[in-house]
């Protein structure tokens, strides 16, 4: 029987901050954004479905590479991801409400500067690949308890396109890393665009794609499976490796982690 009764994964945003490292503006920020900006500008709009946050250590930071520019200039920033779902063709209506309701929240005091924005765009999906057999959809994800997320941001390489990306990441390059025994459980393709009504608005667009790989363990438990990505991708001809970051999720309404970024 076809499911009629599925909800579609359309867009996202994926957004990689840096906080301040003072100890009392960095706990402010923290519960700032996960007791408010989390949910009263990201979630709280029509037709966003789902959202989590994720956190990279110090010895999650120094598994990253390239070690200089790529998606980070340097990557050493970059110590939260955060991602919210949005139904497929409703982007539009939700930054609609979303341009309104940052400003009204700035001018009552509910907006905190104290990070910088390392990576922070809204994608559109393109994909998922399961391991065999796992019965998780993209739609899920989030909300699954994974123990573990890899983002890799590839470059589209001169003479290709982000379509030829998507279709190398999807029907050859993450299909390989989703062994049948493994704890890699499903990557999401994502390529960035516009923010509805802001032409240009966009970091890589037609020039980068996303690709989250969502793990049943902690990313150094299996990092021999990431460790060297880059010949996998350079032999398609199509892409090349701008940034490979892994995480651990953040344990919401708790200070956990912010001593070790």
């Amino acid at each position: 029987m076809d499911d009629v009764t599925h909800v579609d994964l359309g867009h996202a945003i994926i957004s990689m901050v840096e906080p301040v490292r003072d100890p009392e503006r960095l706990r402010a920020y923290n519960q700032w954004y996960e007791h408010d900006h989390a949910y009263g500008c990201m979630t709280a709009g029509p037709w966003a479905f789902s959202y989590r946050r994720f956190v990279a250590t110090s010895p999650l930071k120094a598994l990253r590479y390239p070690r200089a520019g790529g998606a980070a200039d340097t990557v050493e920033r970059g110590s939260f991801i955060s991602f919210a779902w949005y139904l497929a063709d409703r982007v539009d209506e939700h930054f609609a409400w979303l341009y309104p309701q940052r400003k009204w929240m700035s001018e009552h005091g509910r907006m905190n500067d104290d990070r910088e924005h390392v990576s922070t765009s809204l994608y559109d999906f393109r994909g998922a690949v399961n391991r065999p057999g796992w019965p998780v959809p993209a739609e899920i994800a989030l909300d699954h308890p994974y123990e573990g997320l890899v983002v890799a941001w590839l470059d589209v390489m001169d003479g290709s396109s982000a379509d030829d990306v998507v279709d190398f990441v999807l029907q050859d390059w993450a299909p390989a890393l989703l062994r049948p025994d493994g704890p890699v459980a499903q990557a999401l393709a994502f390529t960035p665009r516009d923010y509805p009504d802001q032409p240009g608005s966009g970091v890589g667009v037609g020039k980068r794609v996303c690709v989250c790989f969502f793990l049943q363990c902690d990313p150094r438990d299996t990092w021999k499976h990431f460790a060297d990505l880059g010949p996998s991708v350079t032999t398609s001809s199509c892409a090349g490796v701008a940034l490979v970051a892994p995480f651990i999720p953040v344990i919401p309404g708790t200070a956990t982690y912010l001593d070790q970024l």
